[in-house]
């Protein structure tokens, strides 16, 4: 019994050995960081498409501590910081994304807007003149928008709707500057004009209290009483309840 013992030992360890090779020998697979950077990112880009902003936040910190020089990240990243009111850091962002590429000329861009919401005027203005000094920038008409927004703010008027013209011609389709060159033609009273606008920004608006009611009232100043009432009353439809339906229901008793 004691030779058998002593030979059947080493068999039990030797099975014991060839166990805990088959289930724990294989290395884990190694991840590269720039992948894993990206799929943090993408998933950042989805959270904020769905208005998740502080879980975009975490996704989008995630891929830049991954891929620290990865320009476009840095970008998204100091957007992402804007829209969460956390000015100081997306300017930082948006000044690692052009230390790390000084040729990414949307990030002029998005300063322009973080400066304008700063208060910071004459840097923003700054900000969109080098965004548009890149005759390769895809969407200049977003600068002209934003351009003719900052305008606004001062008081600009004539020079705000030249850029919303820009805007517009350059892309027929950008409803948000026919909508914004709209409010500025009726605010220095081309009436005529500006009801043209309103009604090419129907595209984006047709669901807007606030679209129906500028639109009803400039009709009701041109002495337009059909068209003037159609609107005001798609107001009470579209935004029962809001100020403007309050606005729209008043103007309709003077209307009719």
């Amino acid at each position: 019994m004691g030779l058998m013992r002593s030979w059947m030992a080493p068999v039990a360890i030797l099975g014991l050995l060839v166990l805990e090779g088959c289930g724990g020998g294989k290395k884990p697979e190694r991840r590269d960081p720039a992948t894993e950077a990206m799929t943090h990112y993408r998933m950042a880009q989805s959270l904020l498409s769905s208005g998740r902003i502080q879980e975009s936040i975490v996704e989008v910190e995630r891929a830049t501590a991954l891929a620290p020089s990865n320009a476009e990240i840095d970008n998204f990243h100091g957007q992402v910081l804007l829209l969460a009111g956390r000015y100081p850091q997306a300017e930082a962002a948006f000044g690692r994304a052009l230390r790390n590429d000084p040729y990414l000329t949307d990030v002029h861009n998005n300063l322009g807007v973080l400066y304008h919401r700063m208060g910071k005027k004459a840097e923003a203005e700054e900000q969109y003149r080098s965004a548009l000094a890149d005759p390769s920038y895809p969407t200049p008409e977003k600068v002209r928008l934003n351009l003719g927004l900052l305008y606004t703010s001062e008081g600009r008027d004539d020079e705000a709707i030249r850029e919303l013209r820009s805007a517009v011609e350059i892309d027929p389709k950008y409803y948000r500057a026919h909508y914004e060159l709209a409010g500025r033609l009726d605010a220095v009273g081309k009436l005529e004009e500006a009801v043209r606008e309103y009604e090419v920004a129907a595209p984006d608006y047709k669901m807007s209290g606030e679209y129906h009611y500028r639109l009803g009232f400039a009709y009701m100043r041109l002495g337009n009483a059909p068209k003037a009432q159609e609107h005001l009353r798609k107001v009470l439809d579209v935004a029962p309840g809001s100020e403007n339906a309050a606005r729209a229901d008043e103007l309709l008793k003077v209307a009719r």
